[in-house]
């Protein structure tokens, strides 16, 4: 099993007999995030933008609803960055935005440290007995590690004092469900068990040596709330034509925008967050949703005061296997071998799985949000010998084999198998 030292964030691995099938799940170290006196801004329009990017690739108006938490896959990419070189490197940093390393994860810790040292407070003019209503932003990051791989140092360093990731040993390979059950245990107690079974045991290769995990959950009190005698269940027209019916919550926004085959406002929730909704005029939700970004720029320098508003009140939950729309928008490297090598001198590392998952909940009080994304990292075997097809179509030999001892249990062959 690992052998391993903390002080002060450091952790130190020294292999004995990699890969022991008896080594036990333990943890290995619960850094303290280390406080970053950047701003978050950096991070902040990054996450943004890239959130526009994978929206735009996951996103089909002819499917179902698309939910995806832009923070919550950005931060579970930034935990493989110290680990990534050569190509791999240059691609994460491009799709992430990440021109300065040092200052964007500094800027993006301070993000993360931001959102969860924020408290609901009364809004400006508010009578002192007002109920500030809720605030809970709650992030929580993980590096799941095969007990004795040699990892680098200096990449769980990165990983914990940046980040705050708990490091923890999972035996992947001899005991894949109770791997898979201790990562949704962490995801699921992060998120009030709002998300809990994102990773399935057979997500789990055998030759995976790392998972890396975020979770997030956001719980926010709109600063004016729904009147829930004003909700009534009205239609809701989908792109095909049809309606179903919906609970319709109506109330005032707080701003309001309009241009070419759109109409959008804004709602304030307490923590200084805000819902922003963008309605694409009948027929031109696909022309709408493929400028998402520049809707969203007009909208910010509207100076249109709120109007009357009406949301749904739903439910949603989405899971997005990404690996396929990574690669789509440019991140190829981190799935092929020998671009890994900041995680450890293991050129066979390469990026196997990322699963994600978000659930939002939308009602008179507020929102309350959770998402969750996994990076599985594996090291891949050598190329496997070419399948060779077998038709018995003419006769052949046959013996059935006990595989504990090895003995025979029937054999023969079989000339006729009409006979």
């Amino acid at each position: 099993p690992t052998t391993t030292d903390h002080v002060d964030s450091t952790v130190t691995t020294t292999p004995d007999e990699p890969n022991d099938p008896a080594a036990a799940p333990r943890l290995v170290a619960m850094p303290a995030r280390q406080p970053s006196s950047a701003t978050p801004d950096v991070a902040g329009g990054a996450v943004t933008a890239f959130g526009f990017d994978v929206l735009a690739a996951t996103a089909d108006s002819s499917g179902g609803n698309m939910v995806i938490s832009p923070l919550s896959i950005a931060v579970t990419l930034a935990l493989l960055e110290p680990g990534a070189t050569g190509d791999a490197r240059t691609e994460l940093r491009a799709l992430l935005r990440i021109t300065d390393p040092a200052a964007w994860h500094a800027s993006m810790s301070a993000l993360e440290q931001d959102l969860e040292a924020r408290v609901a407070e009364l809004p400006s003019g508010g009578a002192d007995d007002q109920d500030p209503g809720e605030f809970l932003a709650r992030i929580a990051n993980a590096a799941f590690l095969l007990p004795g791989y040699p990892f680098h140092d200096g990449y769980l360093e990165a990983v914990g004092n940046s980040y705050g990731a708990v490091l923890e040993e999972l035996d992947f390979r001899a005991d894949p469900e109770s791997a898979a059950a201790r990562i949704n245990e962490f995801i699921a107690d992060a998120t009030d068990g709002r998300i809990s079974d994102l990773i399935r045991p057979s997500d789990i290769d055998p030759a995976t040596v790392l998972a890396l995990v975020n979770a997030l959950l956001l719980r926010a009190s709109w600063q004016t709330e729904f009147d829930p005698d004003a909700t009534s269940d009205e239609a809701f027209t989908r792109l095909d034509g049809t309606d179903v019916t919906v609970p319709l919550m109506r109330g005032r926004s707080d701003r309001s925008g309009a241009g070419d085959g759109w109409v959008a406002a804004t709602k304030q929730l307490v923590g200084g967050i805000e819902l922003e909704v963008v309605l694409p005029d009948d027929g031109r939700f696909d022309e709408v949703a493929a400028r998402y970004g520049e809707v969203v720029a007009e909208l910010a320098g509207s100076t249109n005061p709120g109007g009357p508003l009406a949301v749904p009140r739903f439910e949603t939950r989405v899971t997005t296997p990404l690996q396929d729309h990574l690669v789509g928008l440019g991140l190829v490297a981190p799935f092929q071998k020998g671009n890994l090598l900041g995680i450890a001198d293991d050129p066979r590392l390469v990026v196997d799985k990322v699963l994600h998952q978000a659930w939002l909940s939308v009602d008179e009080s507020g929102i309350e949000a959770a998402a969750a994304t996994i990076v599985l990292v594996l090291a891949t075997s050598a190329p496997a010998e070419p399948p060779i097809e077998v038709v018995l179509d003419r006769p052949f030999l046959f013996r059935i084999v006990d595989q504990v001892s090895g003995a025979t249990l029937f054999t023969g062959r079989i000339l006729d198998p009409t006979a």
